[in-house]
């Protein structure tokens, strides 16, 4: 949001706000930077009788621009980690989810309540997002899309007297709105955004592209009220141009491919010698550990590096007490291959402990490294309170079960019992995924995926 003397400019989620922000704030000295992505609602109260202006997309392009952008690597957006059942979904089921956010049924109740547990109580702690727990909990209406519910909450009551601009003409609309405010600065706003291009944009090709018949009618059904209003239609392409792809084919696939969040491998055939060694280890050997300094949802856990790579993706460094730990890890690494495949590098292999009476927040995984491995879960040490959550499914893991869940999705941990939890977690990647080049926790790029930047590739 930014207010200035003559209007307030509220930024809409993909709909060229960055740009006009970064306008507005450098040729408009009375322009005031209020907060990112903040709602009309959040409007301070001495600029609360100036017009509010706005940016008004065609939902079919709006979907697939926050689809395309939020689906590159290193973009952080736990949306569409929730509604791409971390992204293992495609368009369509990524955007089908989002499009049906607000509604009553139990899925879409469900990615609520998993989003909410990551936000925060008030504006200010979103790092951006725009949201609050609250926010989420009010988005609901089994009538409108997620676009809709969105405008409604971004613009409130009074979005039937917003001066709307369109997208595709924004920056000739906002010229006339601008002059017909008497804005002194009009002319070197219009001259600045031509000067340089959307920030923001995302790699695609036309909207129309990625829509089956049955995806753009559920637009049209959901969204019909803002179409109506401002006259969308769906459009198709003429030129003759190749088709960008917005899906990441080469993405490693977890759980199976399958759209669940755990998936049961089996169970460890004699867990006794595994569970034994690990709790005569010394205490001293726990104190070692710097994954709750690292991390700090992991402020009340403890690990014990046994193979680890610092997220490089590259070959892993064992540490010392894997030897120690080799006979009995054996028969597990055995099987896990069986399950994944024989090409494949066990990339990190660590214990991990987590107090009693404590948490693993709600959060995401992030990073080339986590979002191309499958994860393998073996509890040592638990008890029957202990509860695993991945994307709302809620989950007790026994003892000696080997579980591999879909970490790419939004996952918990809680422990209200008073004996501390101790899991073997063991991270599987294709070779073929792993990098030539060492740098410690790489985002999830796109460069990572050409066979140069591979130890495969030419």
């Amino acid at each position: 949001m930014i207010c200035t003397n003559a209007f307030v400019f509220i930024h809409l989620h993909k709909a060229a706000g960055q740009s006009i922000n970064a306008a507005l704030q450098h040729c408009m000295p009375s322009a005031k930077p209020i907060g990112y992505h903040y709602p009309a609602a959040l409007i301070p109260q001495e600029y609360s009788d100036l017009p509010i202006v706005g940016i008004i997309r065609n939902p079919w392009d709006w979907y697939v621009s926050w689809y395309a952008f939020n689906n590159i690597g290193g973009v952080k957006n736990p949306l569409f980690n929730i509604v791409s059942n971390g992204k293992q979904a495609d368009f369509k089921t990524t955007i089908s989810n989002l499009l049906c956010l607000p509604n009553a049924s139990a899925l879409s109740k469900q990615m609520r309540r998993t989003h909410a547990s990551l936000l925060p109580a008030e504006f200010g702690h979103d790092q951006g997002a725009g949201f609050t727990a609250q926010c989420v909990r009010d988005m609901q209406s089994d009538i409108q899309g997620y676009y809709s519910v969105l405008i409604r909450r971004m613009f409130g009551e009074r979005v039937g007297k917003i001066c709307f601009l369109h997208f595709d003409q924004v920056i000739s609309e906002l010229h006339q709105t601008l002059t017909r405010f008497d804005v002194p600065e009009a002319p070197a706003i219009r001259q600045c955004l031509n000067a340089q291009p959307i920030k923001n944009a995302s790699a695609r090709s036309h909207y129309c592209h990625y829509f089956d018949d049955e995806l753009r009618e559920l637009v049209a059904d959901k969204e019909q009220a803002i179409i109506d209003r401002f006259g969308f239609t769906f459009e198709h392409e003429t030129a003759n141009a190749p088709i960008m792809m917005i899906d990441n084919p080469l993405r490693h696939s977890k759980v199976g491919g399958s759209q669940e969040n755990f998936r049961h491998l089996g169970f460890v055939a004699d867990l006794q010698p595994l569970k034994a060694t690990v709790m005569g280890l010394a205490e001293d050997v726990w104190s070692l550990s710097d994954r709750q300094t690292v991390f700090d949802i992991h402020k009340e856990t403890q690990s014990i590096n046994l193979a680890f790579e610092d997220m490089s993706h590259t070959a892993p460094t064992y540490g010392p007490l894997y030897a120690h730990l080799a006979s009995a890890l054996a028969p597990i690494l055995a099987a896990l291959e069986r399950v994944f495949g024989p090409d494949g590098t066990f990339v990190r292999i660590l214990l991990a402990r987590l107090d009693a009476q404590a948490e693993i927040k709600p959060h995401v995984d992030k990073g080339y490294s986590l979002m191309n491995c499958n994860r393998v879960h073996i509890p040592l040490k638990t008890h029957e309170r202990v509860r695993f959550h991945v994307g709302g499914d809620v989950l007790h893991m026994r003892e000696g079960e080997i579980w591999e869940i879909n970490n790419g999705n939004v996952h918990a941990v809680e422990n209200p019992s008073t004996e501390a939890r101790i899991h073997l977690i063991i991270d599987w990647a294709p070779t073929h995924t792993l990098l030539k080049e060492k740098k410690p926790y790489r985002k999830d790029l796109p460069l990572f995926y050409q066979p140069q930047s591979r130890i495969t590739g030419a």
